[in-house]
């Protein structure tokens, strides 16, 4: 009974909330997430960054991480963990995330090129590989930073997408923008202070973006998971949100949501095939009318009674 009051709700709201704005939701989904851990660098809780590498690596899904190029090469830890790690399954895929995580925007288009350079160079002679992804540092670019972008050769972009729209994901687009659409926690006032949020919201809001993206990019840094003493964060990582991380990608890969790094987001782009009502669901919650526990309570019951026929990421 309380799951048909929620189905009736739901399509009751659908006709009657015109006054809401209609977003513009993606026709093709790669049913995926992506994983992006910025600012790695030596020496800077070293080790808490190679415990969020390895917790992806022992669950056996892909990870993206950010280098920061002027601050990568001595801290051999660091260094060993990221090596030992390329080229196997899970894939671990490496971004260039600045010369000294500086605001690019503040640079002119060759100054932001050399910046670029630079790290491609750094990380190519240090891992091997040369970055196809580029990381703005403080999600801020503008119009030189899209052709030092060019001219470095990169192909996908990963801003913020408040900051940067997201790409269509067609054949002919020759860059691709996968900002970021998601995080764990937040940090917010002035105490410095990451707050995090329950696994059952990330996981709605996970699915809220590829419904409206195509794929959801969740934004990670070194200091979530490490312990705070006073008003710092220690170089010992904090169990308990390494647990919720692991506990987390486990429901992602029970939802049926993939988990992939960023560069192989496009070809994982297809017809997408989610009833246009959803819409509304996800609208609903994100306006605080319903809430997560709701939306997959509701979409489940949906599934379970065959409701939903068409294949989802939420199955």
């Amino acid at each position: 009974m309380k799951f048909a009051k929620l189905f009736l709700f739901l399509v009751v709201s659908m006709i009657f909330i015109p006054a809401y704005p209609v977003l513009a939701y993606s026709k093709t989904s790669c049913q995926c997430v992506s994983f992006r851990l910025d600012d790695i660098q030596d020496y800077w809780l070293d080790s808490v960054q190679t415990k969020i590498i390895d917790t992806f690596h022992q669950k056996n899904v892909s990870l993206t991480i950010g280098i920061i190029g002027n601050h990568i090469g001595q801290d051999f830890k660091l260094v060993h963990d990221v090596k030992t790690k390329l080229g196997k399954t899970p894939a671990l895929e490496i971004a260039n995330h600045g010369w000294n995580h500086e605001d690019f925007t503040q640079f002119s288009r060759d100054q932001q090129g050399v910046l670029m350079k630079n790290t491609n160079g750094k990380i190519s002679t240090l891992f091997g590989v040369t970055p196809s992804a580029f990381i703005p540092p403080f999600d801020t670019i503008n119009s030189d930073t899209m052709i030092a972008f060019f001219e470095n050769n990169f192909k996908y972009i990963s801003a913020d997408v408040s900051q940067d729209n997201s790409s269509t994901f067609t054949k002919s687009v020759q860059v691709y923008h996968v900002p970021g659409t998601a995080q764990i926690s937040n940090l917010t006032g002035n105490d410095n202070i990451w707050r995090h949020y329950d696994n059952q919201h990330v996981l709605v809001k996970i699915m809220s973006d590829i419904h409206k993206y195509g794929y959801s990019m969740v934004i990670l840094h070194p200091p979530e998971f490490a312990q705070r003493l006073h008003s710092h964060y220690t170089n010992d990582v904090n169990a308990t949100q390494i647990k919720n991380l692991g506990l987390l990608i486990d429901s992602i890969k029970k939802s049926g949501i993939k988990i992939v790094t960023m560069d192989q987001i496009p070809s994982n782009m297809q017809s997408k095939h989610y009833p246009g009502w959803l819409n509304n669901v996800f609208m609903l919650n994100e306006k605080g009318i319903i809430s997560d526990k709701q939306v997959l309570s509701n979409v489940n019951y949906l599934i379970d009674k065959k409701i939903i026929t068409s294949p989802t990421v939420f199955k």
